[in-house]
Order: structure tokens, then C-alpha cells, then sequence
């Protein structure tokens, strides 16, 4: 099972980092996308971070970020169900909103819909689920540069794993 989500954001760097767990010399990293990062661990192969570089120069000319990396992110203490396709199978990546008005940050694995039970995780922090697959198809985070300057970084209380999609160009 997956690792608690962990997102930083460097303002200066204008970085936005995505993370199963913080950065270590052991970690391998490859380009995936323009400026995307992935970090994977040696002895397993897994993913364990991605690096957003330039995010802000990303939102302004797009509007939105697409990134090849596909996610698994479910309820703590939950998975699953085994007979689900491998999420990265889905080749759906991963879109990365961020509203400067209302300082929300907003992650999505697929579109919002009629079907999802929206779950407040903690304060700010709300998420959609698919009940049929449990798994958390979108995320939200209100106050992200505020609570990313405060704290550091945000621990969002959900299993992640990342996968590595294959991108269409």
C-alpha cells in the first residue's frame, strides 16, 4: 500500500512538488515531461516524487497542468479492490489547477462527477472518492500557498501511490 501525499511548493524556485516521501541521494531521476521530474527508488523501481518546475509559468500559459503520471490514491486504511486494473493502465494523467483568487490548489485524476462522495479529510482539505472503486479521483486544497509557506509542506491523510503513464504527444 501507498504512502501519506505529501506536497511542497517552493515560491522562489516557483517548484511544485508532489511526494510519497522526501527527497534522498539513493533516488534515480529522469526527465518524464518539459519540466517534469520523476524520482524513483533504485532497489524497487517505484515512483516516489514528481517535480513541477516552473509551475507558475505553467498556469499562466495553460492554464492548467497535464502531467504523465497517473495516481492511486485511496482513504487510509483502505486499497483497492484486486480486481482493478493497475491505475496507470487507465493512462489518465494527472491535471493540476491552482486558482490565485481563492488560493485553491486542485488535483485531479479524473473530472468531477455526479457519482463521486465528496469527504472533507481535514480542514481545507477535501477530497471526491469513486464509491464503486474507492478510490479519490480529486483532490482540493483551500489556502495551499498559505499553508505551504506556513507548514512547509501538506500531509494529505491519503495511501498515494504514483505511476509513470504513457504519454500522448
Amino acid at each position: 500500500m501507498g504512502e501519506k501525499l505529501i506536497i511542497r511548493y517552493d515560491e522562489i524556485g516557483s517548484f511544485l512538488f508532489l511526494e510519497v516521501c522526501h527527497p534522498y541521494a539513493e533516488q534515480d531521476s529522469d526527465m518524464i515531461d518539459d519540466a517534469v521530474v520523476a524520482r524513483f527508488n533504485l532497489k524497487t523501481g517505484e515512483m516516489e516524487s514528481i517535480e513541477i518546475l516552473f509551475f507558475e509559468s505553467w498556469l499562466k500559459k495553460e492554464g492548467e497542468i497535464r502531467i504523465p503520471v497517473t495516481a492511486a490514491l485511496h482513504p487510509n486504511n483502505t486499497s483497492a479492490p484486486e480486481s482493478l486494473p493497475h491505475p496507470s493502465a487507465t493512462n489518465t494523467p494527472l491535471t493540476i489547477k491552482y486558482n490565485h483568487p481563492t488560493d485553491t490548489l486542485t488535483i485531479n485524476q479524473r473530472h468531477p462527477h455526479p457519482n463521486q462522495t465528496k469527504t472533507q479529510l481535514t480542514k481545507g482539505i477535501s477530497a471526491r472518492t469513486n464509491p464503486a472503486t474507492n478510490q479519490i479521483e480529486n483532490l482540493e486544497i483551500q489556502n495551499f500557498k498559505a499553508r505551504a509557506k506556513n507548514d512547509g509542506e501538506i500531509r494529505i491523510p491519503i495511501n498515494a501511490t504514483l505511476h509513470p503513464a504513457n504519454p500522448t504527444k
